[in-house]
């Protein structure tokens, strides 16, 4: 089909207005090129040699000068979509609330774990402890997500890359590392400066989080020696005081990263000593039910009070966050953790977990 010089021009008209209204920036051309083509609807037969000529100079000039400014234009909307698309996960991260997509990494302590399960089973799926932070959260969040592992103490060094790397392809808002440096220093180890070297690996994992991290401080397992633990396995105290002190100086440096007491909840559990969580205290003698009997990972009630302790450690470092987002009763939580859901209004019973 073949068109005059006059309804080829109209047809340019309509579509670039069509462009330009899509294009905000560009709006002051669109008086220009109204203008432009209005007038060539106004000539005289006599005139009608110039349009001609003005439509060929429209579509040799001012036609691919219009493409270049709407190509510029759309090019740097992608810029700027793909720009955003393009922010690392940790980027991201940082951007969010702490409570929308928490998880985990770590060892046994986080993955749940009971010698009558050693690969797992119904009892060691209820004491996995993400259940126990999704009872004690009341603020909306997802599921927390738990990558821990209990076999991270085979290799503790491919186990923390490859939890590490998941989850900040997850792009969380907070990281829970609770037992994550354990192996970092107990385990394989003739010298205490291979065990802090290797502490340190663990550390430089922790590093490339820019979302608040929880991680747990370094406890005294010796009790578990013989159990769960061989003597070789086990750092000296000073190797263990000084990797406990380096993470304190570590985390002092992240200023959203904060260090739970992992250490005094086991010693007083172990010695059945009284323990306070959020004002809250255990009275001495009914503590040790917090762990199990092989003297290192917690039961399901220990999970359900270092699920308010994480919570606990953390809002201290955190004063826009309110502690209305936490459900504050262990009993509660215990019970909520452990049984499915409950029709609305049911009260909560009141065991001593």
């Amino acid at each position: 089909m073949r068109f005059t010089p006059v309804e080829h021009s109209s047809l340019l008209r309509r579509a670039f207005t069509k462009c330009l209204e899509k294009a905000p920036g560009l709006l002051f051309i669109r008086g220009m090129v109204g203008s432009v083509l209005g007038k060539e609807q106004e000539c005289s037969q006599v005139q009608k040699r110039r349009t001609e000529v003005s439509s060929r100079a429209f579509s040799s000039f001012l036609l691919p000068l219009l493409s270049g400014f709407i190509a510029i234009s759309l090019f740097a909307a992608d810029s700027q979509k793909a720009a955003n698309a393009n922010k690392s996960p940790a980027a991201n991260a940082a951007e969010k609330v702490p409570w929308s997509r928490i998880v985990m990494i770590g060892a046994s302590a986080s993955a749940g774990f009971t010698e009558s399960e050693p690969f797992g089973g119904p009892t060691t799926s209820q004491l996995r402890l993400n259940r126990y932070l999704d009872a004690a959260l009341l603020a909306s969040h997802e599921p927390v997500r738990n990558f821990s592992s209990a076999m991270f103490f085979m290799q503790p060094e491919q186990q923390g890359q490859s939890q590490s790397e998941r989850a900040l392809q997850s792009n969380p808002s907070l990281v829970i590392a609770l037992d994550y440096l354990f192996w970092f220093c107990y385990g394989d180890g003739s010298t205490d400066k291979e065990r802090l070297q290797r502490f340190e690996q663990g550390l430089k994992l922790l590093e490339a989080f820019r979302c608040p991290l929880i991680v747990g401080d370094l406890p005294d397992a010796s009790a578990a020696v013989e159990r769960m633990l061989t003597p070789d396995e086990i750092p000296s105290p000073a190797a263990l005081a000084a990797a406990n002190r380096r993470l304190k100086d570590w985390a002092s440096g992240r200023k959203q990263t904060v260090v739970v007491p992992l250490s005094a909840f086991m010693r007083n559990a172990m010695a059945n000593k009284p323990l306070t969580v959020h004002g809250h205290t255990l009275a001495e003698g009914k503590t040790r039910v917090l762990l199990q009997d092989d003297k290192l990972h917690p039961s399901a009630a220990g999970c359900a009070v270092l699920a308010l302790a994480i919570f606990d450690s953390f809002l201290s470092n955190q004063t826009a966050l309110s502690s209305s987002d936490i459900r504050w009763d262990a009993r509660e939580v215990y019970h909520l953790a452990l049984e499915p859901p409950r029709p609305a209004n049911t009260p909560v019973r009141s065991v001593t977990p």
